[in-house]
């Protein structure tokens, strides 16, 4: 009887180390991929950031930098708010429809990169500071439209 309980315990400390040790390795699994998710997709701006390329980085900045304190001092931007979960732009109509098609499409990728770049929502409206008729806007995931 005494070998019999010799036995039982060594065959319980046995199966309950081999649990512990399994829990182990499957908590430490579970961490990594909790770890590497988090990492990529901990927030948007950090994924996002991550992504950009060196291009897209100098068009971002000189967006910022150049591009929208120009656009709003020729008078071509009246307003520019940015929310959650879009960007709406008001511009004057003469001097948007005195613009080329390929200056309205530079435009729209020029915020399109701006927002990918710093993690901002890609959806963009741009519309008539008096008519509030919409000229141009940016869908997601990346569609482009001059009405």
């Amino acid at each position: 009887m005494r070998t019999s309980t010799v036995k039982d315990i060594f065959l319980f400390s046995f199966v309950l180390a081999l649990t512990v040790i399994a829990m182990h390795f499957i908590r430490q699994r579970d961490e990594k991929i909790l770890n590497n998710f988090a990492s990529r997709w901990g927030t948007v701006n950090n994924y996002r950031t991550m992504q950009a390329t060196e291009e897209e980085q100098r068009i971002a900045m000189q967006f910022s930098d150049t591009t929208l304190p120009q656009l709003t001092k020729l008078g071509l931007i009246k307003h520019y708010t940015r929310t959650e979960i879009e960007t709406v732009i008001t511009v004057s109509g003469r001097i948007w429809n005195e613009r080329s098609t390929f200056f309205m499409e530079s435009l729209l990728d020029q915020i399109f990169i701006y927002n990918k770049v710093n993690g901002f929502a890609v959806h963009t409206t741009i519309v008539d500071d008096k008519t509030s008729i919409v000229y141009a806007e940016i869908t997601p995931p990346n569609r482009r439209t001059v009405y």
